[in-house]
């Protein structure tokens, strides 16, 4: 499946759909309706049923505004059955489902069964907030083809683990989950940052994600999108050696390409890919400038 292409990944309520349309305006590269952590048990149904209205709205962003996400409930729960029956009875069209609290590849592999023998067309991306998932993580990232991003749950990692959600404190699991994003030549999508009227924090943590191997952010909050997506958004400087190498890569008979004195391989190249898909995302916001002042 193509890359993704994220900068910033917006979180709304499942159980709120009047609020749908007000973060589909925010200018995230993706709006996440959320049927798990958001949603107390009592209003899952309901929540649910909005969900799939949701993501039948728009698929994967073919009509040029976000992508359309939902966040079901760990396949390990009741809810998480319901929301997989939900899905298959709706039929979206596409879109992109975030699994979460994956504890190994069976589950992926579980949940991927289900959709392609109902012949559904939808991505998946594993959210990776547990031990057992980040001892996994490799294994997870590689367990099906719709697995097309992966995401770090590091609130529910540092509850596991007993520790602050603390840079210091998260930056192995961190660490791990980009990794096995890398290998799998896939997109990671860092936690949110919890301190929303704190856009500078925000700015400094998207940028260190960043230099991690992140290249996108999750969002709990409107005013949070536009700093996200000018920490993610490629430099001029950037795009143009991304394209150099792309396009260097393709005449490459071997797969081994040597440009201004450096060997370029394929990790390199599925970076610059990413790179590039970045600086497409759709719907940017206005006041994504990269180095200009954000509101």
């Amino acid at each position: 499946m193509d890359d993704l292409g994220w900068r910033s990944v917006l979180f709304v309520p499942a159980s709120r759909p009047d609020r749908f349309d007000k973060a589909l305006a925010a200018g995230a590269d993706a709006v996440c309706v959320d049927l798990e952590d958001a949603v107390a048990p009592a209003h899952k149904q309901d929540a649910r049923a909005a969900a799939m209205r949701f993501l039948a709205g728009g698929g994967n962003g073919g009509s040029g505004g976000p992508d359309r996400v939902i966040r079901i409930n760990t396949p390990r729960s009741v809810a998480g059955m319901r929301d997989a029956l939900a899905l298959i009875e709706a039929r979206p069209s596409g879109g992109t489902v975030v699994v979460p609290k994956i504890d190994s590849p069976e589950e992926v592999g579980w949940v991927d069964q289900l959709l392609t023998e109902a012949g559904l067309d939808l991505r998946l991306v594993a959210q990776i907030e547990t031990l057992r998932g980040v001892d996994q993580a490799a294994a997870i990232t590689a367990a099906s083809r719709r697995v097309s991003a992966v995401m770090f749950g590091g609130l529910d990692l540092a509850a596991e683990l007993g520790v602050p959600a603390s840079w210091d404190g998260l930056l192995h699991g961190r660490s791990r989950v980009v990794h096995a994003a890398a290998r799998a030549g896939i997109p990671a999508i860092d936690m949110p940052f919890v301190e929303v009227r704190d856009a500078d924090g925000c700015r400094a943590e998207a940028q260190r994600t960043l230099a991690l191997g992140f290249t996108a952010k999750m969002a709990i909050h409107p005013s949070q999108v536009p700093t996200i997506n000018d920490a993610y958004t490629p430099t001029p400087d950037e795009v143009a050696q991304a394209e150099r190498i792309v396009t260097a890569w393709k005449d490459a008979p071997d797969g081994v390409i040597q440009l201004d004195g450096k060997m370029v391989e394929r990790p390199i190249v599925l970076a610059m890919r990413r790179t590039l898909a970045r600086a497409q995302a759709p719907e940017r916001a206005s006041t994504s400038t990269r180095h200009g002042d954000v509101a």
